[in-house]
């Protein structure tokens, strides 16, 4: 994601300690932010508790960060890694909160799931690949590098990803 130059001088000034240059960083790019967080997590509530979360992380390691023109890189990291930590701790939750006795059926996932829902079931792997490339129109070489994978691995996510969708949605989705 290519940055201004205003932006890269907010960069430098929050890596100089500036917390109000890294805000506006964050504030310019906010839509962009809360659509990853939302696709990561699902809900307006948890999106906005992800985006809290690595706001947060950020104010305290941004003086780390060594190249400027990756910040938004460095930052989708983060926001990534706080989706997926919200998200095991809800899956431990479920676990714990259900009986094994009650435990719903899985979903039909030829019945009436949209695209999201489907996503939803995906492996983390497939999901995230599909998400950053489809919904955030990033390159494969851009996708291998903020999830430090090759770009080999990004396609055969990408690949399976979409197979697996194709078999849950019960053929060609958009007719």
């Amino acid at each position: 994601m290519e940055l201004t130059l205003k932006e890269i001088t907010w960069v430098q000034q929050a890596v100089a300690g500036d917390h109000e240059a890294l805000g506006q960083l964050l504030k310019g790019r906010s839509d962009y932010l809360y659509r990853t967080a939302y696709l990561y997590v699902g809900n307006q509530a948890d999106a906005l508790d992800v985006i809290q979360e690595a706001t947060t992380q950020a104010v305290k390691t941004v003086s780390k960060l060594q190249n400027p023109h990756q910040f938004f890189t460095w930052f989708t990291r983060i926001l990534i890694r706080q989706a997926q930590a919200l998200y095991r701790r809800r899956q431990k939750e479920t676990t714990m909160a259900t009986p094994p006795e009650q435990v719903a059926p899985p979903v039909d996932a030829t019945a009436h799931l949209d695209l999201l829902a489907a996503l939803q079931v995906l492996g983390a792997d497939y999901r995230q690949a599909l998400q950053l490339f489809y919904y955030q129109d990033m390159s494969i070489s851009e996708i291998s590098q903020l999830l430090d994978v090759p770009e080999g691995t990004v396609k055969t996510r990408l690949r399976r990803g979409r197979s697996a969708l194709h078999d849950q949605l019960g053929g060609n989705y958009y007719g």
